[in-house]
This record gives C-alpha cells, sequence and structure tokens, in this order.
C-alpha cells in the first residue's frame, strides 16, 4: 500500500510506455511498462534509470530523480531524444 502514487504515460512510436512509483516502508517501488508488460522495476531512492525496449527494439528509459522534500522527476527519452518530462511527490 502506497501513501503517495505517481502515474505518467506517453505514447512512443504508437506503444505507451508508463512510469509508475509507490511509496513503500523504506523506498518507493517504481515500475516502467512498455503495452501495459512490465519492462523494469526498482525499489529506491534518490537518482535511477529504469531501462526497457520497444517492440521495434528500440531503447526506453526512464531517469528518475526522487527527493525527500520536493517534487519527483521523471524523464522518458526513445533513444536519445527526450520525449516526455513529468513531476509528481512520491517520497
Amino acid at each position: 500500500m502506497s501513501l503517495t502514487r505517481d502515474d505518467h504515460s506517453v505514447e512512443i512510436g504508437g506503444h505507451t510506455v508508463s512510469v509508475t512509483g509507490g511509496t513503500g516502508p523504506v523506498h518507493a517501488t517504481w515500475v516502467l511498462l512498455i503495452d501495459g508488460r512490465e519492462a523494469d522495476r526498482a525499489r529506491a531512492a534518490g537518482d535511477f534509470t529504469l531501462r526497457g525496449e520497444l517492440p521495434d527494439g528500440s531503447a526506453v528509459r526512464a531517469a528518475v530523480h526522487q527527493s525527500l522534500v520536493g517534487p519527483t522527476e521523471v524523464v522518458v527519452h526513445h533513444g536519445d531524444e527526450e520525449v516526455a518530462r513529468f513531476r509528481g511527490f512520491v517520497a
């Protein structure tokens, strides 16, 4: 069960890329989904990256910056291109 939860989605090449995060007892749990299928998962805090692949083999990554005192920022990249930037709050 999480106290706060972030759900962010963007469409890339006809595919839905989602990043979800929820608070946990020690660290938040973050999941990268591509078309609803889990591509990567981390139980982490601070700065980290979730990685996955679209069906065409191209790389997708979500860089997460999670702070205890400020907003959480998630930046989604397709290859070397930034395609979306989201703010939320997961402690």
